[in-house]
């Protein structure tokens, strides 16, 4: 069974960075937004039809169905992690927020990508001893985000700093890094941290 889904809000998912899920009273996946296939590594046509649980890793799946169980009791939800298994087979840390449409009958959840922020901080550590020179607590902090795909506004307002101040810092840690933007960082990064 396929249900109808509005076209506006479909619309407006497709053009989020986020992923988003709609998923009907059963637990299938009757919508996901492109950005899924960046996060999980599958693709929109992979995702619709099935049952959303099969996605999450087994020893997170009870936390997972009781939290959809306050979703779809009207509650809505901010700050629910879990994982679930990329195509690659290696596990994706997600940050939800969900909440109910209750004339849709429908689950609605954003989800991030939040993995770089899960590695142990050895791994942070590592990736400092490639600076030049040390970085500051702030500036660590500032790494650890622009690691992830926050701009420099999104870092600001999670650290609670001022847009100017984030990007005195991000603009010192580049040039730490000998690098002039994200793009040099995560090349420099990928090509230097080993992976998880």
């Amino acid at each position: 069974m396929t249900i109808e889904i509005g076209t506006t809000l479909t619309d407006f998912a497709d053009h989020m960075l986020d992923a988003v899920f709609l998923v009907d009273t059963r637990g299938t996946i009757q919508y996901v937004s492109p950005a899924t296939e960046g996060i999980l590594g599958f693709s929109q046509r992979d995702m619709t039809g099935l049952a959303i649980m099969e996605l999450v890793l087994p020893e997170d799946r009870d936390r997972t169905r009781a939290e959809a169980g306050h979703v779809m009791a009207g509650q809505r939800r901010f700050g629910f992690e879990n994982r679930y298994l990329h195509k690659s087979g290696e596990a994706v840390h997600i940050l939800w927020s969900a909440g109910w449409l209750e004339v849709e009958r429908l689950r609605v959840g954003v989800a991030r990508d939040i993995s770089a922020l899960r590695r142990p901080a050895s791994l942070l550590a590592r990736g400092m001893a490639l600076a030049s020179a040390p970085l500051a607590p702030h500036e660590q902090k500032v790494l650890q985000q622009l690691l992830t795909d926050a701009s420099e506004k999104q870092i600001a307002q999670r650290l609670g700093l001022a847009v100017s101040t984030t990007h005195s810092y991000v603009t010192g840690i580049y040039r730490k890094f000998g690098v002039r933007s994200r793009a040099g960082l995560m090349s420099l990064w990928l090509n230097h941290v080993p992976p998880r």
